[in-house]
């Protein structure tokens, strides 16, 4: 073989030698965004802060799942409703572990936004000043369970629909407001839906319980 041919075949070698270490090179993966970790109407948390999710219910482990920090706004379907005193952990859909600090609306079925319904949101009251003690009430009954208690100057967070705050008259005439119990105590007490019931105005008393925020 002469000189000339053996030229050529050492290119051929070399370029086959190329081409196969390229297609042994490890293939690096396009980083992909957090998923949304739950389906629609399950009963979800929101991610209020960038968390990890641990391997253990047990809040002095620190072992964490690999590749899995949730980001703020990520939606986590709970593997069990809340009791009325939420763990430190809480166990999130797949398998791991959140700490129930990082998280935000627990308890409420979260769907996609329907353009042709009003959105629910919040606006801020203040309780009367002459008001000593209320109670909120789970329904709008007064023989209802208590939640909670809201006294003078206290600020509550009520819902509304449309621009209109959600009420209710009972049968006596008592008008009741529904109240946002998360913004309102910065938790929902492991209620589902995160809503309590305050009087707002009495048959008696013309005045309302509530006034605007300034």
């Amino acid at each position: 073989m002469d000189t000339r041919n053996n030229r050529i075949l050492v290119r051929v070698v070399a370029g086959m030698t190329i081409a196969t270490i390229a297609l042994e090179l490890p293939v690096h993966a396009v980083p992909q965004p957090a998923p949304m970790l739950m389906a629609q109407g399950e009963v979800a948390c929101v991610v209020s802060k960038t968390t990890s999710v641990y391997r253990t219910a047990n809040p002095s482990d620190p072992e964490v799942l690999p590749n899995r920090p949730l980001r703020v706004g990520t939606a986590v379907a709970l593997v069990e409703p809340l009791p009325s005193i939420p763990p430190a952990r809480v166990q999130v859909q797949p398998n791991g572990f959140v700490d129930y600090a990082a998280l935000n609306n627990c308890g409420r079925p979260i769907t996609p936004v329907n353009p042709t319904n009003p959105t629910k949101t919040s606006a801020c009251r203040k309780v009367r000043n002459t008001v000593f003690s209320m109670e909120v009430r789970r329904n709008s009954s007064r023989g209802a369970t208590p939640i909670a208690a809201v006294g003078a100057d206290q600020t509550v967070y009520v819902t509304q629909t449309g621009g209109a705050t959600t009420s209710r008259r009972d049968a006596n005439g008592e008008v009741w407001v529904e109240v946002d119990l998360q913004r309102t105590f910065g938790r929902n007490f492991g209620i589902s839906p995160s809503v309590g019931w305050l009087s707002n105005s009495d048959p008696s008393d013309p005045r309302s319980t509530l006034v605007n925020c300034i």
